[in-house]
């Protein structure tokens, strides 16, 4: 797994002590996650604060032994939050080209954003930019008050939706973002965590007299009204170190004189975290008076180090200490403050049941854990090709593709119909664009498919098409993943009798293409065929028969009294080489209507099939999506497709016709040999040679008049489809081929 932390508020050469919590997680990252950090910082950061240190663009970081490597984009950042609603936008950009340059030479897992605002926001951007999932942990004090202003609001709203989980650091500022509209399973409540082998305490006997702050010297934290609650003590026996830095501090100085507590107060500056646990080894209690906090880190470090705590109620610090680990006093009132460090000079503590409640509640290995459960599992990415299948293809589309989604792969479909992009059942899918003609597509749309391949970057890339044949191999040699080749038809038998080849044509293509398909399953991963004639003609090749799924036809709600409605049905294709001129010119002469459902091949057979006198008979409904297709199904009450005896149709099994028996329908089907084989063995229909007219009409006749027969045939179609002959037995098959080629890869 990999994962890329994106944090404004992390520490650098200019600002060391800044966003230590994602430091100290970071060192408890277990070696088989790959992490890296990007850090965004404005431009001239030192001279703003004043400091001679240099930000590098990229440094790395020893974390106890390991290397993790930190980048710091420059981004713009303009003072008194000036343009604050565009921050977001600013790191993002600033990000995007490092990030789509990581993501490229290894792909990254999941994006780990702290703050939504902006770090999160940015994420969500670049999530929907790369398809990198992310995750947000909300540390922000202010929280409610930022959620309070319309426009941030929404732009926060929408990034924690659009995250795969939202970690809130306490149960306060998890209801906050409850409040404002997250759904609850989005949420997860982990605290923030510390090292209990650096907090250690040291136990002795002796009373509290030494407290401790730690934490920025800003307004907020309070420190102020700390200040006066030691004027109120009046006890010159008690002293106060303040660790820490900051604006205020000027002030907070100026106050003690004028409090005359200037001997009792000392002002230690920032501190690392080994110096901050000796000293707490120093002092006997620690005061936490801020005015708003998210958690409070310095609370439980101070917890570990079996030091009681005096916090106020700031939105953190009390759903950490406990009435067994300290006292709780209402913000911004000095003397609450002073009454609550009496009261936890005079009570007796265990140091010991301190520092185990801390280990037991926020040990940070722990906390890390519990982070890392909430990343989405890596997925796989499948891609599969296609230059001249439409995006909906049954076999492409709804069986594989979707099987896949359905198995938890990241899944994207390339096609080139012109339709556009989109996403449709959990299917990405990107379209290269249409083509004026067949040639120009045969020559441009392969070239066009493979880089659109190789920017998508998959584990595994299936192809559709002998005309993607020689970039099966170039793809191979370029991403070192493994190929797939689904063989849908005999193609070389097939371009033996193509309509727009001359038959020399025709006889060169059928060994160019012969010669080229077995030269590329050598080279490449694995081949699939649809039929078992085409799987003999290749070494190793399993088969995957187009068997329908039943799930789509199990509604149709057709009854008895369908067999008796003298309907018939052809949905598909509409070609010369599936009879549907010879069934338009037999029904001239029966009693029924003919349904037909399809996009002609070419458009001008239609005006071909007009001019018979059957064509009067014929319900035509143009393309049809399945439900439309299911409602046809149930009031008809037979179901034909007369494939032509070309050779590359002799030896392969009708999509259509299976479709046409889970639906319950009897089949009207071509004497060919697996036609033949199937109809002996089951009755589910009958065959016949579909070039004799003559026999079609009589045919028809006989079925139609007799709905009892009907009626048996389609139910024991339905039986063998729903025991065998279904793309639900099949489905494993394919899944495991992608198994086992993934665990290989």
């Amino acid at each position: 797994m990999r994962i890329v932390f994106i944090n404004k508020v992390f520490p650098n050469p200019v600002e060391p002590a800044k966003g230590n919590f994602v430091h100290k997680n970071l060192m408890q990252y277990p070696s088989d996650i790959d992490v890296e950090v990007i850090a965004p910082v404005p431009p001239f950061l030192g001279l703003r604060r004043q400091r001679q240190n240099r930000i590098p663009l990229w440094r790395m970081l020893d974390l106890g032994g390991r290397s993790i490597r930190v980048w710091h984009p420059r981004f713009l950042l303009f003072p008194r939050n000036i343009m604050r609603a565009f921050v977001p936008t600013f790191e993002y950009l600033s990000m995007l080209p490092l990030l789509w340059y990581l993501h490229k030479r290894k792909r990254i897992d999941c994006l780990h954003a702290n703050f939504c605002l902006p770090d999160g926001i940015a994420a969500a951007k670049l999530s929907n930019k790369l398809g990198i999932p992310f995750v947000i942990t909300e540390h922000q004090a202010a929280l409610a008050d930022l959620l309070r202003i319309p426009y941030l609001k929404r732009m926060m709203l929408q990034s924690y939706i659009k995250a795969h989980k939202v970690i809130a650091v306490s149960e306060h500022t998890g209801q906050i973002i409850l409040n404002a509209g997250l759904p609850h399973e989005k949420l997860v409540v982990i605290p923030n965590g510390i090292d209990t082998a650096v907090f250690t305490p040291v136990f002795h006997s002796r009373g509290i007299t030494k407290l401790i702050y730690i934490g920025y010297l800003v307004q907020r934290k309070g420190v102020q009204f700390l200040l006066e609650a030691i004027s109120i003590l009046g006890d010159n026996s008690i002293s106060l170190s303040l660790v820490g830095d900051g604006e205020y501090r000027n002030e907070l100085e100026k106050q003690c004189t004028k409090l005359g507590i200037e001997e009792s107060v000392h002002f230690l500056g920032e501190k690392n975290p080994q110096e901050i646990a000796q000293l707490l080894h120093d002092h006997d209690a620690l005061v936490h008076p801020s005015l708003i906090e998210s958690f409070g880190i310095v609370v439980v470090e101070a917890m570990a180090a079996g030091l009681p705590v005096v916090a106020t109620q700031n939105g953190g610090s009390e759903y950490i200490v406990t009435d067994q680990t300290g006292i709780i006093v209402p913000p911004h009132d000095p003397h609450a403050l002073a009454e609550g460090i009496r009261r936890l000079i005079a009570t007796e503590w265990d140091a010991k049941a301190i520092r185990n409640y801390a280990v037991q509640h926020y040990d940070i290995s722990e906390v890390v854990n519990d982070t890392i459960k909430q990343y989405p599992e890596p997925v796989s990415k499948i891609c599969h090709l296609s230059s001249v299948h439409m995006r909906t293809d049954v076999r492409v589309f709804y069986k594989q593709c979707v099987s896949l989604v359905q198995a938890g792969y990241n899944v994207h479909l390339v096609v080139a119909d012109g339709q556009g992009n989109e996403l449709k059942d959990g299917v990405k899918i990107h379209d290269v664009g249409p083509f004026a003609s067949r040639k120009l597509r045969m020559m441009l749309a392969p070239f066009k498919v493979l880089l659109m391949a190789l920017s998508l970057r998959a584990d595994v890339y299936q192809i559709h098409d002998p005309e993607l044949l020689p970039i099966a191999i170039l793809l191979k040699l370029i991403s070192r993943k493994p190929v797939i080749y689904d063989i849908h038809e005999c193609y070389a038998e097939a371009f033996l009798n193509k309509d727009y080849l001359s038959p020399f044509a025709g006889k060169l293509l059928s060994k160019i293409i012969r010669g080229l398909e077995t030269g590329v399953l050598a080279m490449i991963d694995q081949g699939i065929a649809a039929t078992e004639h085409i799987a003999q003609q290749y070494p190793d090749v399993p088969v995957l028969h187009n068997y329908p799924i039943l799930a789509e036809w199990k509604d149709v709600r057709g009854n008895s009294s369908r067999y008796q409605s003298r309907c018939i049905c052809y949905i598909g294709i509409i070609t010369r080489e599936r009879g549907i001129g010879q069934i338009v010119s037999a029904i001239e002469n029966v009693d029924c209507s003919f349904h037909l459902a399809g996009k002609y091949e070419p458009v001008t057979y239609r005006d071909e099939l007009k001019k018979m006198p059957g064509f009067a008979k014929v319900i035509e409904y143009g393309y049809v999506n399945r439900d439309k297709a299911a409602e046809i199904f149930s009031k008809c009450a037979l179901g034909v497709v007369l494939f032509d005896r070309s050779p590359n149709h002799l030896y392969s099994l009708s999509t259509k016709m299976f479709e046409y028996m889970a639906a319950g329908l009897p089949i009207l089907v071509s004497d060919l040999p697996t036609n033949i084989e199937l109809i002996d063995e089951s009755e589910v229909g009958v065959y016949l040679d579909p070039d004799c007219i003559e026999k079609i009409s009589d045919t028809l006749n006989r079925l139609l008049n007799d709905p009892q027969k009907l009626a048996e045939m389609g139910q024991k179609g339905k039986k063998l489809t729903t025991k065998q002959l279904s793309w639900e037995n099949e489905k494993d098959i394919y899944l495991n081929v992608y198994a086992n080629l993934l665990s290989k890869s």
